[in-house]
């Protein structure tokens, strides 16, 4: 069985349900929308011209067979699910990708097609001729095809026939987003995609009356896998909103939940934190969320606080405190690997401080605790808590690294045959594996998984454990100029010696109100002094959009690391940096900031 098999049942089970709507940035515009019969046409005819490229590809002798991945460019929309269901039904292997919008987001896009070997670009027409400019200067122009879907290209859909398709076949690349120059796509099988569905099915009770609505990029695993395929695995309707709509005015997403009865939710941590916010009273009290029965909080570390502040915010809206579903996932194992069922209300708990930083998951008795949110039980995937270094599988409350195996943990990275077999192969200390190696720091209680930080994020300042989220989390909260507009900050070590705390944080000038930039960062290296106990951090405060995060909104705190350590690389609007670490910070040339840049992102200046 494969996913576009699946899809056409579907098709011919619910073919004029509406299955898809896109909620456009201007209010006041018709929604955009399709049926599953709708979808299933222009699939058939996209489809059915890849494969006459392909035949023609072949027929040129290019020794591919012509069958090479196509990679799909297009801004938030509909277009976007055609071109990517056409792909489906064409039995190519597509790759989603963001729209480039500066050069060090087309840096990352020229190194998928490098490293995927595309051969075809799917776009839109308002698109097209900027993207083959782009391509012709890096010098893809003759081994990429560009062509834009919405300009009457298509194929005889009567001509179509469904390709032979196994579990075992490849569907799509699901690209990290960690380093740009060096992208690493996921190999996303078509069983893969069936058994993750299931298990967000399993874990969330969803069904064909399921309305799942959000604003993720349709790029990034949660918004391509949960957002818009789970509604139509089930045979239920995605309603969706662009992300800038969502990032200029959060309670566009609100509205769209409220006006179209949505059952079904989901966003990272901060995007909640920011509508409890910045939604207005009286924009809350035209709303009404009491249908929502699923809202999922994935992606990042989820605060208790942030689900307090939200549930409080918006209980007058209908809101249900227990209808938020913490999860835990990641592209390698498709999309979810663990989250909270839709009748339970998330499990938070206090836990010794000190305790966590011995790797220890203790309950709190007294000061000195931690709060963590669970991001629920795993359904049928086989999680285990594994000491990174001796791969000892570890009991429960310990801290180790999460290790995952079965059917939705992907098939590898492409074309990477030694770090799939590191990540995708580890075995435990008795022999047990193969499993994927998550990288991420975790432990389990009582079957619930707790996820603390990532592997090589982790500080160990006086032998103890000091997760760089939780000192983020900590600055955030010091004052309204630091969490405003959803300013965020980078925390990170330096060796002096001695490891080195850094903070790295935006500000919005406009909300510091009578505080001083000076009073700010004293402020902030006094509360991480105290908070933490540990010496007090340099600051260097920066202004907003400065703090490089990933395409899903991860903080990439190795190549803030990598600026920070340059000067000219980084503006500063501010910093109190210890005299040593000054003294070690590269002495920059009048390029240095920009070749610092460019070696993070793999350009050339």
């Amino acid at each position: 069985m494969s996913f576009t098999e699946h899809f056409r049942r579907n098709v011919e089970k619910h073919g004029d349900r509406q299955a898809v709507v896109f909620v456009r940035d201007d209010a006041s515009g018709e929604p955009d929308s399709r049926t599953y019969r709708d979808l299933d046409l222009r699939a058939r005819k996209l489809a059915t011209w890849l494969n006459a490229q392909a035949e023609q590809a072949a027929q040129a002798g290019d020794g591919t067979g012509g069958h090479r991945p196509v990679l799909l460019l297009y801004p938030p929309g509909i277009d976007f699910l055609e071109a990517f269901f056409g792909c489906l039904y064409a039995g190519v292997v597509a790759v989603p990708a963001p729209v480039p919008a500066d050069p060090r987001s087309f840096t990352r896009v020229t190194g998928m097609v490098a490293d995927a070997g595309v051969g075809y670009l799917l776009t839109t027409s308002d698109l097209v001729e900027t993207i083959e400019a782009q391509l012709r200067q890096a010098g893809f122009a003759d081994q990429v095809t560009c062509a834009a879907t919405d300009a009457g290209l298509s194929g005889d859909a009567a001509g179509w026939s469904m390709p032979e398709l196994s579990a075992e076949s490849l569907a799509f690349l699901q690209y990290t987003s960690g380093s740009t120059s060096e992208p690493k796509g996921v190999m996303v099988t078509h069983g893969n995609l069936l058994h993750n569905q299931a298990e967000i099915q399993r874990i969330n009770a969803t069904g064909p009356d399921t309305i799942l609505s959000s604003w993720l990029p349709h790029f990034h695993d949660m918004g391509l896998i949960g957002m818009l395929l789970h509604p139509l695995y089930l045979g239920g309707k995605s309603v969706f909103l662009s992300p800038i709509a969502f990032l200029k005015r959060p309670w566009r997403w609100m509205d769209m939940l409220s006006r179209y009865r949505a059952t079904m939710t989901c966003a990272p941590n901060f995007a909640y934190d920011m509508c409890a916010r910045k939604v207005r009273d009286e924009h809350i009290e035209t709303l009404d969320l009491s249908a929502l029965v699923s809202t999922l909080n994935g992606a990042e570390p989820v605060r208790a606080e942030t689900l307090d502040r939200f549930a409080e915010r918006f209980s007058r809206a209908g809101f249900r405190a227990k209808s938020f579903a913490p999860c835990y996932g990641m592209a390698e194992v498709t999309l979810i690997a663990s989250g909270g069922g839709p009748d339970d209300a998330p499990v938070v708990r206090a836990f010794d401080a000190r305790a966590l930083e011995r790797n220890e998951a203790v309950p709190a008795t007294a000061a000195g605790f931690q709060r963590l949110v669970s991001s629920g039980r795993p359904g049928t995937l086989d999680l285990r808590i594994v000491d990174p270094e001796d791969r000892t599988v570890l009991g429960e409350g310990r801290i180790g690294e999460i290790w995952i195996r079965g059917g939705s943990v992907a098939a590898g990275y492409w074309n990477r045959p030694q770090e799939t077999a590191e990540t995708f192969g580890a075995h435990t200390s008795d022999g047990t594996g193969p499993f994927l190696r998550t990288g991420d720091l975790g432990f389990s209680l009582d079957g619930e998984l707790f996820v603390t930080g990532r592997l090589k994020d982790v500080l160990i300042i006086n032998g103890r454990n000091i997760y760089p989220q939780d000192i983020e989390h900590v600055v955030r909260e010091l004052h309204p100029a630091l969490a405003g507009g959803g300013g965020t900050g980078a925390v990170f070590s330096v060796d002096l010696g001695f490891e080195h705390i850094v903070v790295v944080h935006e500000v919005q000038s406009s909300l510091l109100g009578e505080t001083t930039l000076p009073e700010l960062a004293a402020r902030i290296r006094v509360a991480v002094s105290r908070s933490f106990e540990i010496a007090a951090p340099s600051v260097l405060l920066t202004g907003r959009g400065k703090v490089r995060r990933t395409t899903s909104g991860k903080v990439q705190r190795r190549l803030m690391r990598t600026l920070f350590m340059t000067p000219g690389a980084l503006p500063a609007l501010h910093e109190q940096i210890d005299p040593a670490l000054r003294a070690l910070r590269a002495p920059g040339d009048d390029r240095s900031g920009e070749k610092a840049l460019a070696a993070a992102e793999g350009t050339t200046p």
